[in-house]
């Protein structure tokens, strides 16, 4: 990565817009001397690891590109300092950022980031974000029609894996990669791992791509995702797409099925409550003939005895 001569300012960063997720905690931070920021919306949130900065959301009714915002843009919301270390929330370090830095922080295009190890190319990443329905199937075919129209060679390229991403914001083209990157993201599709090789094309930047297992590497450790939503609020693609008015009915009916859900569960509740009600008398009734069967026999034994006599 590029220097001056000067110590670069670093620091470690991941995003919490909108709430939908737990903020999980980096326990490398305690013997790291590199600051780790949270960009969040929430107000109250707070961590033993983490230090939060508040960060409005510049979308405040779409979390999820206020979210990629501050992920695709750091030399602009982290200006304070020259070199990021990006993790989604999702990703654990198992290794110091020290140590990923002194691996991949020399690369020459002032960026380095994992290789997808799950996907052949990037068409094949278009084609799964689409099974998934992670998107707007009209939007994200619109943005695979227009890469085919304008860079076809782009979609049969290896895609890369953004949950990671070591950048350099002194370094121009990281600069202009990233801006394109998140014009890409704010015009189509808000998966970003579908416009990060375009970015790189248009912006004639080649990362380091880093060659490591998605779910672990000597330096992480990926998914930890507890109490994750991702339809929560207006993350869900039918509530964004959908009129106010809409939005209201939507919530209507969601209350009406959780009311329906708990009367069903009341009634079942009570069904359950009777029958045992009922087991219990059954079996007192047992208990008491069970008491009163030796009595009747001595009675019975003191008749015979009576006329034998």
């Amino acid at each position: 990565m590029n220097t001056d001569g000067t110590a670069a300012r670093i620091c470690v960063y991941t995003t919490m817009i909108g709430g939908y997720e737990r903020l999980n905690e980096q326990p490398v931070a305690r013997a790291s001397g590199i600051a780790f920021l949270c960009l969040t919306d929430e107000p109250d949130l707070a961590s033993a690891s983490w230090t939060m900065r508040r960060m409005p959301p510049i979308f405040p009714h779409d979390p999820v590109r206020s979210q990629r915002e501050l992920k695709l843009r750091p030399h602009v919301h982290l200006a304070d300092y020259d070199v990021s270390l990006y993790i989604d929330n999702s990703v654990i370090l198992s290794a110091a950022p020290e140590e990923i830095l002194a691996r991949h922080g020399g690369s020459d295009s002032g960026m380095a980031l994992p290789i997808h190890s799950d996907r052949e190319s990037v068409l094949d990443e278009f084609l799964e974000v689409s099974r998934l329905a992670l998107d707007d199937q009209t939007r994200i075919f619109e943005q695979l029609n227009h890469y085919q129209m304008t860079h076809p060679e782009v979609l049969a390229e290896r895609p890369h894996w953004t949950a990671i991403l070591l950048r350099d914001h002194r370094d121009e083209g990281v600069r202009r990669l990233c801006d394109i990157w998140a014009a890409h993201v704010h015009r189509y599709s808000r998966r970003d791992q579908l416009s990060f090789n375009m970015a790189c094309r248009l912006s004639a930047v080649e990362p380091e791509g880093i060659e490591i297992d998605a779910q672990r590497s000597w330096f992480h450790g990926w998914p930890v995702a507890e109490g994750r939503d991702r339809n929560k609020g207006p993350r869900a693609l039918g509530i964004s797409l959908a009129s106010p008015g809409a939005q209201l009915r939507a919530l209507e009916l969601e209350i009406a099925r959780e009311k329906a859900s708990h009367v069903k569960t009341f009634a079942a509740l009570q069904g359950a409550q009777a029958q045992l009600a009922a087991r219990a008398s059954a079996d007192s009734m047992a208990a008491a003939a069970r008491a009163s069967l030796p009595r009747r026999l001595a009675r019975r034994l003191r008749a015979l005895a009576a006329r034998l006599r």
